[in-house]
């Protein structure tokens, strides 16, 4: 009787397994009930712009649970609230801020140069803003008058002052070269009406911030910070521009009242993102390399805790109630059964209730789709409609060939197409097939590219053949190292391609649109991710070549195809010692 119980328990579970098996196939986008209609269990709302993934996913807070996705475009870094002023009265979301609106929600979309504006009553994307090429869109953050986006370009050293009524966009240069602003903010008046507001943005290879005033838009003093800064973060009192000085494991303090650095703080290794707490008592900043996140005391300007995530934090993010903080985490190596080709990031929710019994404790932990840039969030009750069901109609209208949901399906290669190969042996470079095709051999490595330049002819069938030949991602020796392959503009909608290690990613399209583009990794890939770049040139042969109008290339990256070949040979000595 016990063994034939045993052989009954033994092929429900093969039952099991072969549903489990039919389950996998359906598509991350899908919850458990329709996106439209699950009813809203949540005190609060996280909007996560998906990075690869190219939607933004709707999740409750507490639960963590997924209601919907919204589907916008190809490389989304940063979500942003439409907001009043910030010059207004106090409230539940700061001591000096109306808080969110909860009318829209704007995101950048690095690999298609694009602004999306999200209606967050409807859920669903109401339109896109395109900024003038090239240009590379990192961060946004909105101006004090409500009407206004401003923006990095880190592929390209450039600022923009976007109109969001309009579209029409200034973009002004911050040179000189190599230039890479990447994070900026907007420093709070908070209760100060005669304060003047700034644009504070990092550099990362100038390892400055820079001060921009708002009206004229224009540069007006660099701040010399830590090494290759990441972070730029104003607090919600104005008192402070907090700093993370990603090489220097440091946090830089710019007193914003004499635009200078009044304290630096050591952190932990790698740090890379601040946030604040509503009451601006406590900054929380997350340190890539130490697998950790540092709390800092804004009155003592000092580090008073530190708590562990899984590893490997990008991004973070705190609950409006000051209850919890999110790492963003980019690996998750035996946390989770492999979904796909490659493992999946992780949201890790953190008690920093300071009277709670379970205070600096993880209280949960789930998977997400794609590469999660970064996350914000309100509370429930500024979104009225949640129910609406009108989502996927809306996305329909603006999308082309969507299909019938009005999704938008995952990877996005629009005008191309992508499939993974075995490990490609070829050397790197460009070759023509007997067929014609424009055959681009690349091999990725911690953290570059062989060859970082590429040319070929407007009207070319391109055949990318990008291979991760990394086995140790610089100082963190992950056994799971993830990279990227993404062409800047309009070509980002067909080449946005992720490497898992030991694979070769294949990706097809036609070079349409003459040009120089900037080429980067998506794909946040290690302490050193910023260096992941190349360039991308498409000739028109009536024109003449192309020439890199604006780039952030040093003399090492201009070099010839011979000079890439050492490059390449010494990359796979470096991955060879690292496997002793």
């Amino acid at each position: 009787m016990r063994y034939r119980n045993s052989l009954f328990i033994v092929l429900a579970l093969l039952l099991m397994v072969g549903g489990t098996a039919v389950a996998g196939e359906r598509d991350w986008h899908e919850t458990e009930s329709s996106p439209n209609d699950a009813p809203l269990q949540d005190p609060m709302i996280m909007y996560n712009a998906g990075g690869v993934d190219g939607a933004v996913a709707v999740m409750g807070v507490p639960s963590l649970r997924t209601y919907r996705h919204i589907p916008v475009g190809v490389d989304l870094h940063e979500p942003t609230f439409s907001a009043p002023t910030n010059e207004g009265m106090k409230s539940w979301y700061g001591p000096y801020s109306k808080g969110p609106d909860g009318k829209y929600l704007y995101v950048n979309d690095k690999g298609a140069n694009t602004i999306g504006i999200i209606n967050l009553q409807m859920g669903m994307l109401d339109r896109l803003i395109s900024l003038p090429f090239p240009f590379g869109i990192h961060h946004i953050t909105l101006g004090p008058d409500g009407k206004t986006l401003y923006s990095t370009g880190e592929l390209t050293g450039k600022m923009a002052k976007t109109d969001i009524a309009t579209g029409k966009t200034q973009v002004i240069d911050w040179g000189p070269a190599p230039s890479a602003p990447d994070y900026l903010d907007i420093n709070k008046k908070a209760g100060k009406a005669d304060r003047k507001q700034y644009v504070f943005s990092n550099n990362y290879y100038h390892s400055t911030v820079g001060v921009f005033e708002l009206n004229p838009f224009k540069l007006i003093k660099e701040i010399p910070v830590g090494k290759n800064p990441h972070g730029t973060d104003a607090d919600p009192l104005g008192r402070y521009i907090q700093v993370a000085d990603k090489l220097s494991a440091t946090l830089s303090i710019i007193d914003v009242e004499k635009l200078a650095v009044k304290k630096v703080i050591p952190a932990g290794a790698g740090p890379l993102h601040n946030v604040f707490d509503t009451n601006g008592k406590y900054a929380y900043t997350s340190c890539f390399v130490a697998d950790s996140i540092v709390k800092t005391d804004l009155d003592k300007l000092e580090v008073v805790d530190e708590f562990p995530v899984h590893y490997r934090i990008g991004h973070i993010s705190v609950s409006p109630d000051n209850k919890y903080v999110f790492a963003l985490n980019k690996f998750s190596t035996g946390l989770f059964s492999p979904t796909g080709i490659a493992w999946p990031v992780n949201h890790e929710m953190i008690d920093i209730e300071e009277k709670s019994k379970t205070y600096g404790k993880t209280l949960k932990i789930i998977p997400v789709d794609g590469e999660p840039h970064n996350a914000k969030i309100l509370f429930a009750s500024a979104i009225k409609n949640w129910n609406m069901g009108e989502a996927e109609k809306g996305v329909s209208t603006l999308f082309a060939g969507a299909g019938k949901s009005g999704r938008i399906e995952p990877g996005h290669h629009r005008g191309g197409k992508s499939y993974y190969v075995p490990m490609d042996t070829g050397r790197p470079g460009v070759t023509t097939t007997k067929d014609g095709v424009k055959e681009v051999r690349v091999k990725a490595f911690s953290y570059g590219y062989v060859p970082r330049q590429v040319r070929v002819n407007k009207g070319d069938k391109v055949r990318l053949i990008v291979t991760n030949i990394d086995k140790a991602a610089g100082i963190t020796k992950n056994p799971d190292v993830i990279m990227g392959y993404n062409i800047n503009g309009p070509y980002g909608l067909k080449t946005m391609i992720t490497i898992p290690r030991g694979v070769s990613a294949v990706g097809e399209f036609v070079a349409d649109t003459a040009g120089e583009y900037e080429v980067y990794c998506q794909h946040f890939c290690g302490p050193l991710h910023l260096e992941m770049r190349g360039a991308f040139f498409v000739d028109d042969p009536k024109k003449g070549p192309s020439n890199l109008a604006v780039g952030d290339y040093d003399e090492a990256q201009k070099k010839n195809v011979a000079a890439d070949e050492d490059e390449f040979e010494r990359a796979e000595r470096v991955d060879n010692l690292n496997q002793i």
